[in-house]
C-alpha cells in the first residue's frame, strides 16, 4: 500500500514544477478597499471537514475582522490546494497536513498556520458483519479493533490522511494493516458507499459526512468514531490545515492574524452554535444532500474540531512519524521552522 516508485517520482517532478512557479514574481500584497482585506483561500469541495471554513462563510465572520475572503471551493485534493498556494492562485489553502508536510519535505516553502479540524474518521461495517462477528458496536474499543482482522476495508487512496490515520489505528491495536486485514483505497467516495452495499467492503472507513450515506443505505452501523473519541491517542490528530507561502506568511503577518482570528471564532460557532448553525449549512451548501444523512453527519461530526486553530509540536509528529520517508527525512522541515509562531499553542 505504499506508494510507487512511479508516483514518487511523479510527485516529485509536481513539486519541482510548483517551486519554480513559485520563484516567479513578488510578495503580492492583498489589496485594501476601506479597510476591508481581500483574501483568496483555495479548500475542497464543500464537506464535513471543512466546516470551520463553511461556518466563516455563511456568517460573515471575516468580515467582521476586517477581511473580504473568498474561498475558491473546487475538488478533493490537498494536492491541488497546495498548488494553488505556491503558484499564487491562491493566498491560503486548507490541505491535509500529509499532503502540506510531504510538500515541505521535497523542499516546498510552507509554513502551517494551524488546524481546523481534527479526526473525523468514521469507520462502519455492515449488519450481517456485526451479526457473524458476534460482537456488538458498544463492546470496548479493543475488542472492537481486533474483531477487525480478516477483514475487507475500503477507505481513501493510499498515502492520503485517511487511510495514514486508519493503518496508525489498526497499528495500536496490534494489527498488521499490511497483512491482518485488507485495505482497499479509493478516490471516489460514493465508490466507497456503494461497494458497501453491494458487498464489496465489510467496513468503509473514510470522512463523517460519507459514512452516513452508508448508513442510510445499506443499515451500515458505526464501529469506530474519531469525532466520538473511540481511540483517545488520535482523537485530537488534525485532518485540515491552514497553510501558505512562506514569503507571503512573512509579508503580511497582519492579513494571516486576522484570518487566525476568525477561523477561531469559526470554529467556537460549530460548538457553541450548533442547533442554529446546522441548518443555515445544510441549506446553503449541502441542499440536495438527504436530511436524514445530513442529520447523522452534523451529530456525528459533532466533536471533531478543534478548541483552536493551533498546529501543535504533537501534530507534527504524529504526520512526520507516520510518513514512510521517515523522521530523516524531514531534516530541512523542522517544526520550529515550518509552524507559525502564534499557531505553535
Amino acid at each position: 500500500m505504499r506508494p510507487t516508485k512511479q508516483s514518487r517520482r511523479a510527485a516529485a517532478i509536481a513539486v519541482t514544477s510548483i517551486l519554480a512557479l513559485a520563484a516567479c514574481g513578488g510578495n503580492d500584497k492583498p489589496a485594501t478597499v476601506d479597510g476591508v482585506t481581500s483574501l483568496r483561500v483555495n479548500t475542497s469541495i464543500p464537506t464535513i471537514t471543512i466546516a470551520g471554513a463553511l461556518a466563516m462563510d455563511a456568517q460573515d465572520i471575516d468580515a467582521a475582522h476586517g477581511l473580504d475572503v473568498q474561498f475558491d471551493m473546487a475538488g478533493a485534493s490537498s494536492t491541488l490546494s497546495i498548488e494553488a498556494v505556491l503558484s499564487r492562485d491562491a493566498d491560503l489553502a486548507l490541505a491535509g497536513p500529509p499532503s502540506i508536510l510531504a510538500a515541505m519535505r521535497e523542499g516546498a516553502p510552507l509554513t502551517i498556520l494551524g488546524s481546523t479540524a481534527n479526526n473525523l474518521q468514521v469507520l462502519v461495517i455492515r449488519q450481517d458483519v456485526i451479526d457473524r462477528l458476534g460482537i456488538t458496536p458498544d463492546a470496548p474499543i479493543e475488542k472492537r479493533m481486533e474483531a477487525l482482522r480478516g477483514l475487507t476495508i475500503g477507505t481513501n487512496p493510499s498515502g492520503s490522511t485517511y487511510q495514514t490515520l486508519l493503518r496508525n489505528e489498526l497499528g495500536r491495536y496490534g494489527l498488521n494493516p499490511d497483512n491482518d486485514v485488507k485495505l482497499i483505497g479509493i478516490q471516489d467516495s460514493n465508490a466507497l458507499v456503494t461497494g458497501l452495499a453491494q458487498g464489496q467492503f465489510d467496513a468503509v472507513a473514510t470522512s463523517s459526512g460519507v459514512v452516513e450515506q452508508a448508513i442510510i443505505n445499506s443499515g451500515a452501523v458505526v464501529w469506530i468514531s474519531g469525532p466520538r473519541g473511540d481511540i483517545e491517542a488520535t482523537a485530537d490528530v488534525p485532518v485540515l490545515a491552514m497553510v501558505g507561502r512562506t514569503d507571503w506568511v512573512n509579508e503580511n503577518a497582519e492579513v494571516v492574524d486576522k484570518f487566525r482570528d476568525a477561523m477561531g471564532e469559526s470554529l467556537d460557532s460549530l460548538e457553541a452554535d450548533r442547533d442554529t448553525l446546522g441548518p443555515i449549512l445544510k441549506e446553503k451548501y449541502f441542499p440536495s444532500t438527504d436530511q436524514g444523512v445530513w442529520d447523522l453527519a452534523w451529530a456525528e461530526s459533532a466533536g471533531g474540531y478543534p478548541d483552536e486553530p493551533t498546529f501543535p509540536r504533537s501534530s507534527y509528529d504524529f504526520w512526520v512519524d507516520n510518513d514512510p520517508k521517515g523522521v530523516a527525512a524531514y531534516e530541512d522541515a523542522n517544526y520550529e521552522d515550518v509552524t507559525y509562531a502564534p499557531a505553535k499553542g
